[in-house]
């Protein structure tokens, strides 16, 4: 019986995410197109028109990642409800994203034809230089990322239909090739609207239903308490999660979110202000639910199953125990959902600045590559790039919330200065913005991999000194111009 209620739900698995990739790519192909759009902005921006509510679900299911329904319940599981704490300053992502970034940065970047994060550093400090530099960082790092999004889902999908791990990045592969390699956006932003739907549902009935499968929560929480009661303490299982840390980790995954791409990027695709308005609140709404939700799920999990030592697996391993197996099809969908989602978004900016920024900027390739070229074009660098991120996958490091925290901070000590202060700030100018971005990735890869500090994200020390950099260079260079002139 058991083997064919494992077959049941490998079908109906497969099933879901059939849906997931062939309704969209329908949808996109019958819809009809302005002429008047470039390919560019048509395939990397959907022609800057999503609704509220698509852009709301599109930002959530974009930030929830591997990290979001693997490590990261499984780090509450070991933490308790300390790492809760930590992990709730999400809720205020896409509230904070795009109350900074969208009215401004949409502005600029449509009065420009902006289709790239590297287009409005370019328009914005005159200079290549640094265009490129944001370019070839974003490329590095997002690589990093999408590496750890590619093993995560390697890991569930072979776990979940007993296959070989490396047959499983195939799989994961051709998903990804069939929804944004050939589609873009607009394929992209309605698979995450459908995704993100399966995350919210899988959230909320895996919540009710282990409190209710554990004999309610008082009982729950008291089995954590008998294990150890520093787990429902503010500090964490051994009083590690210090308010110096966790304060300085809310700004790698709270503040310093700006600095994301594939979450600033977002800011540019909304319609108009009454959608942007809609996006900002329901935004927060589904956030809240799916990353309070998630994190807390794997704190009370220790209440009912309290020996689980694979810690990435703790919501699948749950998930499997107490459901039947057609809810273990849907609910186990949401963490590949959750992957898939925050590959596409991170494949389209590499992508885009792959081909546009730098390529398509050089001599040779542009005298060859004319607009009727120009897709395949893409579609060609595209194969590559899926290529080479699914052979950087197939030897898979322990802890994948490292990688993408890793490539998180990268990303902020990168782009976080160069688009806020350029935003509001009209003494930024380019030399001060190379600086703070030299001095602030060699501050942090020299923190977080060789003097490694530990009481503090070294992101924050490296924010701190780039913005001094950026402040500081910028006034005199200013200051320089003027007595030139």
């Amino acid at each position: 019986m058991k083997n064919i209620e494992n077959i049941n739900t490998i079908l109906l698995f497969s099933f879901i995410f059939l849906l997931i990739i062939v309704i969209p790519s329908i949808i996109n192909r019958i819809e009809i197109r302005d002429n008047n759009v470039s390919f560019f902005e048509r395939y990397y921006l959907a022609d800057r028109k999503i609704s509220g509510l698509v852009l709301a679900i599109t930002l959530m299911s974009t930030y929830g990642s591997a990290s979001t329904f693997l490590s990261g319940p499984g780090m509450a599981y070991r933490q308790g409800l300390g790492w809760v704490l930590l992990a709730v300053i999400q809720v205020i992502a896409g509230y904070f994203v795009l109350l900074v970034l969208a009215r401004r940065f949409q502005k600029i970047t449509k009065e420009i034809k902006a289709v790239t994060i590297a287009d409005y550093i370019r328009y914005r400090y005159k200079s290549k230089l640094l265009a490129n530099i944001t370019s070839i960082a974003m490329i590095v790092f997002l690589l990093t990322a999408m590496s750890a999004q590619w093993i995560g889902g390697s890991k569930l999908l072979a776990q979940l239909l007993s296959i070989e791990y490396r047959y499983a990045i195939i799989i994961i592969s051709i998903i990804i090739l069939i929804t944004v390699v050939f589609g873009g956006l607009r394929t992209v932003v309605l698979t995450d609207l459908i995704q993100g739907l399966i995350m919210i549902f899988a959230t909320l009935i895996l919540f009710f239903s282990i409190i209710s499968y554990g004999g309610g929560i008082d009982n729950i929480m008291s089995n954590i308490y008998a294990q150890n009661p520093n787990l429902l303490t503010p500090f964490g299982a051994t009083g590690t999660l210090t308010p110096m840390y966790v304060s300085s980790f809310w700004v790698l995954v709270g503040v310093g979110l700006i600095g994301i791409p594939h979450v600033a990027v977002n800011s540019m695709l909304y319609k108009n202000t009454r959608h942007l308005k809609q996006s900002i609140i329901i935004g927060t709404i589904v956030i809240f639910i799916v990353m309070f939700g998630v994190h807390f799920i794997g704190v009370i999990s220790r209440g009912v199953f309290p020996n689980i030592n694979d810690y990435d697996s703790v919501i699948p391993m749950v998930t499997m125990e107490i459901f039947p197996w057609y809810l273990v099809a849907i609910v186990l969908a949401a963490p590949l959902a959750a992957i898939i989602t925050t590959v596409n978004t991170q494949f389209l900016l590499i992508s885009s600045s792959l081909i546009k920024d730098l390529l398509l900027n050089t001599k040779q390739v542009k005298e060859k590559v004319t607009e009727d070229k120009l897709p395949l074009f893409v579609y060609m660098v595209n194969i590559i790039v899926v290529i080479i991120v699914a052979i950087l996958s197939i030897k898979p490091p322990a802890l994948i919330v490292e990688i993408n925290l890793f490539a998180f901070g990268g990303l902020e000590t990168t782009y976080l200065w160069p688009i806020l202060l350029g935003l509001y700030w009209k003494k930024a100018e380019k030399n001060g913005a190379i600086s703070s971005i030299i001095v602030g990735l060699s501050t942090y890869i020299l923190f977080k991999t060789i003097y490694k500090i530990t009481m503090v994200e070294p992101v924050v020390i490296s924010l701190i000194i780039s913005l001094m950099v950026f402040i500081l260079v910028s006034i005199y260079k200013n200051k320089r111009n003027k007595e030139n002139i």
